[in-house]
């Protein structure tokens, strides 16, 4: 049977269970209709994109999507090239259209002024934008796990981030720039390996994975095994803690959205909506400015802005990651670029 062919009937049983409960938590937890929809896949070649490719496969059929994949070759190691080439031959094997691109993202990181890390998720994410807007998807798909959130958990507490940001990455992007959706996200990576493993099918090792030059590795492989080993059940209470930041982001947007006023180079809030909303809303107002401008948030710079306010200390000026300042006065707050100003 070609692998065109490749439907749900050719995984496992466990592993169709699997997939259909990917496909349940798109629908169902990230609120997104996967039917009919066209969507591009981020293979990188290691154990969990692979994965992740096989699964749309083997869900294709079953509700009819478009499926494309894109693969980065960020050229910073010899066997890149190779890699690239073993990913366009698995997307042949399955009659997935491919994309794929060389990228000197050393280079980049020079001409940024940031690391490696930064710019190869910068040059990442444009990529994958340009191949979604090409192939005419929805959405971009990537391969995160809950072994991924567990570390993002735990980098954000590290740098002090605030609520829900302590609550790990969305699973659902959708804004300029950036349509993305995690659907393995609740996964562990045993159940793709296992899932390969059963289809006898094999994965590209990125060596870097290992270095503890990085933190996240070091999350990885020194961190979250001793959590594990204290409380077996860990990847559970991040699946809890995940839910509950997801439930409480979207019941404060639905109550602070309506003050935050779009500008041209970032947000304004007004002094007038920043008395109604009181404490916790100032305080879930302005985070989401933020998110929406920078990413993540810092806690304690957060609350000098509000402590500021609130003992009517103006004009006054902070500074948020990726360039982004605050600016304090008696009309309101407002959240914007610095380059913008």
């Amino acid at each position: 049977m070609p692998e065109s062919a490749f439907s749900l009937k050719n995984l496992a049983a466990e592993d169709a269970r699997i997939a259909l409960d990917v496909a349940r938590f798109v629908r169902e937890e990230l609120g997104v209709e996967l039917r009919g929809t066209g969507l591009v896949a981020a293979l990188s070649g290691g154990a969990d994109s692979t994965a992740l490719l096989v699964f749309f496969c083997a869900l294709r059929d079953h509700l009819h999507f478009s499926l494309s994949a894109a693969h980065l070759d960020h050229g910073l190691r010899p066997e890149s090239a190779a890699e690239a080439e073993a990913a366009g031959e698995l997307c042949r094997r399955f009659n997935v259209p491919f994309f794929v691109r060389r990228e000197n993202v050393a280079e980049r990181a020079r001409e940024w002024k940031c690391g490696l890390e930064e710019a190869g998720r910068r040059v990442r994410y444009t990529f994958l934008e340009e191949c979604r807007m090409k192939a005419g998807a929805q959405w971009v798909l990537t391969a995160h796990h809950v072994g991924d959130l567990a570390e993002d958990v735990l980098m954000r507490l590290s740098r002090g981030a605030g609520w829900p940001g302590l609550g790990g990455m969305r699973g659902m992007v959708d804004e300029p720039g950036r349509h993305v959706l995690r659907p393995l996200l609740m996964l562990e990576k045993q159940d793709c390996t296992a899932m390969l493993g059963r289809l006898g099918m094999s994965w590209q090792e990125d060596a870097s994975n290992q270095s503890r030059a990085w933190k996240r590795n070091r999350m990885r492989h020194d961190v979250v095994p001793l959590l594990m080993a204290e409380n077996p059940s860990f990847y559970d209470c991040v699946r809890r803690l995940w839910r509950s930041a997801r439930r409480d982001e979207k019941f404060w947007n639905e109550r602070v959205s309506h003050a935050l006023q779009q500008q041209e180079n970032g947000f304004f809030i007004s002094d007038s909506s920043l008395r109604e909303l009181g404490e916790a809303g100032r305080l879930r107002a302005m985070a989401e400015a933020l998110r929406r401008l920078c990413g993540e948030v810092r806690a304690d710079t957060l609350e000098s802005v509000e402590q500021s306010w609130r003992r009517r200390l103006f004009p006054r000026r902070f500074s948020f990651a990726g360039g982004v300042k605050a600016e304090l006065s008696g009309p309101g707050v407002l959240f914007h670029h610095a380059s913008g100003r």
